[in-house]
């Protein structure tokens, strides 16, 4: 039985839902059908299909540790629990923190047989009404990726349609996972998408539920090899073979050329010894980097902007990483990057340059282990430090 993917699955739920984002205080009411409040109504933005991850005594499970807790963790497929203990009062109202990353509240009664969710936009977090409906169960089993053998552990998540006018928000509502290849999930009336969410590869799925169609049985859904590795399963494997070495035993040195397909604000051509004299800022990233996007990336042109005065001593350059090879040039890097432009940047696209590799090969030559800042000197070579380093340099 492959423990990794236990605790691999344990690991992104909890630590998705515990991630450092801004949160904000939800308060509305849970009505029925016909607009009576609703009492002990449990709402949250993001539901396990596996039940509370508690003992009967109310101590939490330890599935990354205990092996029975891990079987109990992954058992009760089906069984609907919120992840935070929020409840509806007397008059159906609720208060919940909530975070800014997900835009859907999700709410059942007590029975767990009527359900609704609403739209949460970012302006709006007061009087949020959410009507109950009787719940549609989707069930179904995995076989594969062999014919007739079954994987030891699967991972089915349920996500309502993505908003374009929020490109890195988290559109994931419900999730279930199992040790024995199946799953079932309840949600309420709407569309919805399915997909598998651990090591195993399967078509994501469509669906829209209806109310006259309370079962929906999948029956057996066929996982297929898996085709591609993530950056990190492949910067493991660069490692191991040697291809990747350790750029922090390389400070003082001068770093080797980089494989660039494409660029905008410089030639394509350009290399690291173009930019003698200046201090070099070089951020690595990708379009799935969801961190680089929301965070690295806008920190660094605050930074541009703030140093401008500055400029002549340095230039930051970002370089897009595409593990999978599916850009071919900077146009694609716009057209990935225009809702992200538009609805998450305010319309600011970045200032300094950008560059492409569709490869791991700059990774790999630099020795840099995934999507991070390092800092070259005025003499070429690369030193220890980021942006807040390069700071303290130009202040002199």
């Amino acid at each position: 039985m492959r423990t990794f993917n236990f605790i691999f699955a344990s690991l992104f739920v909890l630590t998705r839902l515990a991630f450092a984002d801004d949160t904000r205080t939800v308060t509305g009411r849970v009505l029925d059908e016909h607009g009576q409040s609703v009492a002990g109504a449990a709402i949250d933005y993001y539901w396990r299909a596996n039940g509370p991850a508690k003992h009967k005594d109310g101590k939490p499970l330890d599935p990354e540790i205990n092996k029975e807790d891990n079987k109990l963790f992954w058992a009760n497929e089906g069984q609907m629990a919120p992840c935070r203990d929020v409840t509806s009062d007397a008059e159906g109202r609720f208060s919940i923190e909530m975070s800014d990353r997900f835009y859907t509240l999700m709410a059942m009664d007590k029975s767990r047989t009527h359900g609704g969710l609403t739209y949460v936009s970012k302006q709006d977090s007061d009087g949020i009404e959410i009507r109950l409906h009787p719940l549609v169960r989707i069930t179904g089993s995995f076989e594969g990726p062999e014919p007739g053998s079954r994987p030891d552990f699967t991972y089915i998540e349920a996500s309502v349609p993505e908003d374009e006018t929020r490109p890195l928000d988290n559109n994931h509502l419900a999730g279930c996972g199992s040790l024995q290849a199946k799953f079932s999930i309840s949600l309420p009336p709407g569309r919805y998408t399915l997909a598998m969410r651990d090591d195993h590869e399967l078509p994501e799925r469509e669906l829209t539920l209806t109310a006259n169609q309370p079962e929906v049985d999948l029956g057996v859904l066929h996982l297929l090899p898996k085709s591609r590795l993530n950056i990190n399963e492949k910067i493991k494997l660069s490692q191991t073979s040697g291809a990747m070495g350790d750029y922090k035993k390389h400070f003082g040195e001068i770093l080797p050329r980089w494989h660039i397909v494409d660029a905008r604000g410089i030639s394509k051509d350009a290399q690291l010894s173009d930019f003698k004299g200046k201090w070099i800022l070089i951020n690595f990233w990708a379009l799935n980097c969801s961190v680089c996007l929301r965070h690295d990336l806008p920190e660094l042109a605050k930074f541009y902007e703030d140093h401008k005065a500055q400029r002549d001593r340095f230039e930051i350059l970002s370089i897009c990483i595409d593990c999978d090879e599916r850009l071919k040039s900077i146009a694609d890097v716009d057209r990935e990057l225009a809702p992200i432009v538009k609805y998450t940047w305010n319309d600011k696209p970045l200032r300094f340059p950008v560059l492409l590799d569709p490869s791991m090969t700059t990774l790999e030559r630099f020795g840099v282990p995934g999507y991070f800042t390092i800092l070259v000197d005025p003499d070429g070579k690369l030193v220890e430090g980021d942006e807040t380093v390069l700071a303290k340099k130009l202040e002199k």
